[in-house]
């Protein structure tokens, strides 16, 4: 089907097996794209393993270092129950690990050759490759409950992406990525109708995907939102009144779509604080982001110091950065969004991009502002008509911490576990 011929489908099929640990008495498998960096998709399967602790994770590949912080993900690596393609062979050299998003076209063939076996429910965790999966029927002889939790249909190859979303990748890389479209895409909607024809269940992290969904797989998902861990959040105070308070915090995995440079660029035009907590898998993103930092400065001294990267940050540090924000920059277009969630179980207002899954939990002037342009002057005035709320005591802390609670991880494991006993 893909164009191998029968000797190198074999060695394929052999490496695989080789990594797959015993299988007996597993009933549930959980399918996700590859874990090279701890997001919003890897928490979900968190909650998965946690909820399912003995279940096989099957994926295209597995990054232990960067899953240090997530002792359920890393106790499953541990344990031997993660299954990999033999990608995994050569991220294992470290340096190789920067080439994660240039081997991009493999992962889905890698993956449709990773087969699910003696499961009686297979969750799947995908924006991507999970979905190329194969799965065999239970020991029984039945067709495994197939519950398909889609982050996102898959963007670049479904015209789902803007004129920035690449503006990273190197021009090699930006080269490649047409002439890899065509049977990418044509794979992507092949294992699509492969799980529809196995029963599978879709859901959507939004009703923004959920349209989406619809559009580009004709399936109608049902909606889910993904878990936030409210408890975690609920119990701080916010330093009051938030007026006073020093910064603006961004935090989360950074990625070109999510927009950091506007709101950098638009609290440096602005004389206004702000901390970035997380990490890129690419370095060139982080390169470009502290170099748009660098060229400001050098132009206007007086604005040294306003933009602090933080990295990696622990929990602990998480919530003291939370607790004594003046308000959280949200400036990307996302497809659901657990940490403007975290954000609102924590008191604090946010000022987000009016799209996406923001729409379906921002209210204007309650819980946060929107800016309607992706540009830095739409952020700009929108920090600015935040600033004149604030000035004005217009948010509760109560109100908003209340606007987090049906999107907690309790109201996410009980659909789950629904759908399951389905």
């Amino acid at each position: 089907m893909l164009g191998l011929t029968p000797i190198s489908t074999s060695i394929i099929t052999v490496l695989i097996n080789k990594q797959m640990p015993n299988q007996n008495n597993q009933k549930i498998a959980i399918v996700h794209d590859y874990f090279g960096q701890y997001g919003g998709a890897e928490k979900v399967v968190e909650v998965w393993l946690g909820m399912y602790p003995e279940a096989l994770l099957y994926t295209a590949y597995f990054i232990p270092e960067k899953f240090k912080s997530s002792e359920i993900i890393t106790q499953a690596w541990e344990e031997g129950r993660v299954v990999t393609t033999p990608i995994q062979l050569l991220f294992k050299i470290k340096w190789m690990q920067k080439f994660q998003k240039h081997l991009f076209w493999v992962y889905p063939i890698l993956m449709s050759f990773l087969t699910v076996k003696a499961a009686d429910v297979v969750l799947i965790s995908s924006t991507y490759c999970g979905k190329n999966i194969s799965i065999e029927n239970s020991p029984s002889n039945a067709i495994p409950k197939i519950i398909h939790y889609c982050h996102s249909p898959t963007r670049f190859l479904h015209g789902l992406v803007t004129e920035t979303d690449h503006k990273s990748l190197s021009g090699f890389l930006q080269a490649l990525i047409p002439l890899f479209t065509f049977w990418l895409k044509w794979m992507d909607l092949n294992a699509a109708n492969y799980l529809s024809k196995k029963g599978a269940i879709w859901v959507g992290n939004s009703k923004f995907i959920c349209s989406l969904i619809k559009q580009v797989y004709s399936v109608e998902p049902i909606l889910i939102y993904p878990p936030t861990d409210i408890q975690k959040f609920i119990n701080i105070q916010p330093k009051q009144p938030l007026s006073r308070n020093s910064y603006y915090l961004c935090h989360g995995r950074i990625s070109f779509h999510k927009r950091l440079d506007l709101a950098i660029q638009a609290c440096l035009e602005l004389g206004i604080p702000l901390k970035i907590g997380g990490t890129s898998a690419l370095p060139k993103e982080m390169e470009d982001l502290k170099s748009l930092v660098t060229v400001y400065e050098t132009k206007n001294p007086q604005s040294k110091g306003l933009i602090e990267f933080l990295g990696r940050t622990t929990d602990d540090q998480y919530l003291n950065l939370l607790e004594n924000c003046k308000g959280f920059l949200f400036p990307g277009k996302e497809d659901a969004g657990i940490t403007p969630i975290e954000v609102f179980a924590s008191g604090i207002p946010v000022i987000a991009y009016q799209a996406g899954g923001a729409l379906e939990y921002l209210q204007n002037g309650i819980n946060g502002v929107f800016f309607k342009d992706q540009t830095v002057e739409s952020l700009k005035s929108a920090i600015l008509e935040y600033q004149d709320l604030l000035s004005k005591s217009t948010f509760t802390a109560a109100i908003i911490k209340e606007t987090a609670k049906q999107f907690s991880q309790e109201i996410f494991e009980s659909k789950i576990t629904d759908l399951v006993q389905i």
